[in-house]
């Protein structure tokens, strides 16, 4: 019994405390774009950027 519980301790210390607070530390990288504009990027945006259609101009805009 003594041997099941060493070999599940074990198992569980020896995945480190990354798995704990993947979670927790993974953010989306245009989270404060997307808060900025009260609206997500659109499907067609270029890698690393966030575009968005200004509906009062009728232009896209990135950043």
């Amino acid at each position: 019994m003594r041997g099941i519980l060493f070999a599940a301790l074990v198992a569980v210390f020896s995945l480190g405390p990354n798995h704990v607070n993947a979670g927790k530390m993974s953010t989306p990288v245009l989270q404060s774009k997307v808060l900025e504009h009260g609206g997500g990027c659109r499907k067609s945006s270029p890698p690393g950027k966030c575009c968005h259609m200004d509906r009062k101009v009728g232009i896209v805009h990135c950043h």
